[in-house]
C-alpha cells in the first residue's frame, strides 16, 4: 500500500509535459523485462531527462532525483498500437467529432498528425493500460495520406509526434471472393470489373508519381527550379524513391498478391496491415522481409472462414519468420491493445513474441526501433510499472512514463467512478 500512495503522490506532484534534461527519475527494486535481453529480477532504471541512462542492480541512487518504488512490481516497456485513430476520432456515431476521411481516392498530401486533438479523452484512456505510442491516421480512397506515430503525452501535435511521416496509407482495392470468402467484409467494389478498374488506376496513378519523381530529380541535379510544382506529387516523392514506407491495407491472399506487385513494379517499401490471410503466404512473406500489422483480433470470423484464422494467423507468421504487430484500428477500443496479443497466445503464438509484436518489433516495423520498444541506456524512457504479464486481463498498471514523465493515472474513467461514488446519499 505504501509503494502504491508513492507512486499515486509523485504522479501528482511531477510535471506531465516539457521534458527537460535536469529531470532525473529513479525506478528501484523492479522485475525488469527489458524485451531486449535477460530479465533483471530486484533492477534499478535511472531516467535523465527524456532518456534511459543506466540499467541494472544495486545501482546508486543520483542527487536530486525522485524515486519510484518498484518491489513487488514489474517493468516493461511502454506498448505500441501500431494502428488507431487516436486523436482523430472522439465519439464514431458523431460525425462532428470523427475526422478520418477527405474527399477524393487520392490524398497523399494529408498529413495526418496535423488533425491529431491532443487532448482527446481517449488518449489517456488507453496510455493508462501501457500503450504509450500509437500509429494513428486517416483511411478513406486509395491513397489515404500520411500515417504518423506519436508519443500518448503532450500539449500540442508537435510535442507528440515520435516520427510525424510514418508511411503512406493506400487501400489495395478488395477482390470479392477471396480464396476463403473474406473478401466480402469490409465493402469495396463488389463487381469485379469495378475492382480491376481501382487496380488499373491506383498503378497509373503510381505511374505518373514515378515519372514526376524521376523528372524532378534530373531537374534537382541540373540545378533547374521547377516553374511550377504538384503538391500532390510531391508527397508521393518519398515513397517512390523509397523514404517513406507504403502501408497497403489488404484482407485476402489475392489482394496480397497484388500489393507485393505493385510493390515490387515500383520499388516500393511495402508492409501490409489487416492481411487475414496472410498466412496462407508465409513463407513467401518471410523471405521478402515484408511486416505485417495485424488486428483488431477481436473481430469474429465471417461464415466462410476458418472459425480460428483471424486469432491464429499472428501465429503462423511468428513462427514462419515474419516480423508482426498489433493494432486496434480505432480510438475507443485502444486501450484493449495487449488482450488483441493475448488472444493470438491462446492461439498458438509464443507470448514472448507477442510481447516483441506490441514493443521492439512494432517499433522496428516503423523504423524506430534504435530509440523505442526496450529498456536500453540511450531509448526514450517509456515504461510502464504494473503487477504482472501487461497480456493478462488481471495485470494492473500502476505507472506510465512517457519521455521520462510520470503520467497521472487518470482518466474519464476514474474520474467519473470517484464523482459518483462520492454522489449524495437519497
Amino acid at each position: 500500500m505504501k509503494s502504491i500512495l508513492a507512486l499515486v503522490c509523485c504522479a501528482a506532484l511531477l510535471p506531465t509535459v516539457g521534458a527537460t534534461q535536469d529531470r532525473i527519475v529513479m525506478i528501484r527494486g523492479a522485475h525488469i523485462v527489458p524485451v531486449v535481453g535477460n530479465e533483471i529480477p530486484n533492477g534499478d532504471v535511472i531516467i535523465r531527462g527524456n532518456l534511459i541512462e543506466s540499467v541494472g542492480s544495486g545501482l546508486t541512487t543520483p542527487p536530486g532525483a525522485t524515486v519510484f518504488d518498484g518491489q513487488g512490481l514489474r517493468l516493461y516497456p511502454g506498448l505500441i498500437n501500431s494502428g488507431t485513430t487516436l486523436g482523430l476520432e472522439e465519439i464514431g456515431s458523431v460525425p462532428g467529432g470523427t475526422d478520418t476521411r477527405e474527399l477524393g481516392n487520392y490524398n497523399p498530401h494529408n498529413l495526418s498528425l496535423t488533425a491529431v486533438n491532443p487532448h482527446s479523452e481517449l488518449i489517456p484512456v488507453t496510455r493508462v493500460n501501457g500503450i504509450t505510442s500509437a500509429v494513428t491516421g486517416a483511411g478513406g480512397g486509395l491513397v489515404s495520406g500520411v500515417m504518423t506515430l506519436i508519443d500518448l503525452n503532450g500539449w500540442t501535435t508537435d510535442e507528440m509526434a515520435a516520427v510525424a511521416h510514418l508511411a503512406m496509407r493506400i487501400n489495395y482495392p478488395r477482390l470479392p471472393g477471396g480464396r476463403f470468402g473474406g473478401g466480402r467484409r469490409g465493402g469495396g467494389p463488389a463487381n469485379p470489373e469495378a475492382v480491376n478498374r481501382q487496380v488499373r488506376e491506383l498503378k497509373e496513378y503510381l505511374g505518373r508519381a514515378k515519372t514526376y519523381d524521376e523528372t524532378r530529380d534530373r531537374m534537382e541535379a541540373a540545378g533547374e527550379t521547377a516553374p511550377t510544382m504538384d503538391l500532390e506529387m510531391e508527397a508521393m516523392r518519398p515513397v517512390m524513391d523509397g523514404r517513406l514506407p507504403v502501408l497497403f491495407e489488404v484482407t485476402t491472399a489475392a489482394q496480397i498478391r497484388g500489393a507485393l506487385a505493385i510493390a515490387d513494379s515500383f520499388g516500393l517499401k511495402a508492409i501490409l496491415a489487416g492481411a487475414n490471410e496472410a498466412w496462407v503466404l508465409a513463407d513467401s512473406l518471410a523471405s521478402l522481409d515484408v511486416p505485417v500489422i495485424l488486428g483488431p483480433l477481436t473481430s469474429t470470423p465471417s461464415d466462410d472462414d476458418p472459425y480460428d484464422m483471424i486469432y491464429a494467423n499472428p501465429g503462423v507468421l511468428a513462427k514462419a519468420g515474419v516480423r508482426v504487430a498489433f493494432r486496434t484500428n480505432d480510438a475507443a477500443e485502444s486501450r484493449n491493445l495487449p488482450y488483441n496479443a493475448a488472444l493470438a497466445v491462446a492461439y498458438g503464438m509464443d507470448p514472448e513474441e507477442a510481447l516483441r509484436a506490441l514493443t521492439i518489433d512494432a517499433a522496428t516495423i516503423w523504423g524506430a526501433g534504435d530509440r523505442l520498444g526496450s529498456i536500453e541506456p540511450g531509448k526514450v524512457a517509456n515504461l510502464q510499472l504494473t503487477t504482472g504479464d501487461p497480456l493478462d486481463v488481471r495485470t494492473e498498471v500502476r505507472q506510465v512514463f512517457i519521455r521520462g514523465v510520470p503520467i497521472p493515472m487518470t482518466d474519464r474513467h476514474t474520474d467519473l467512478y470517484e464523482e459518483f461514488r462520492a454522489r449524495p446519499k437519497p
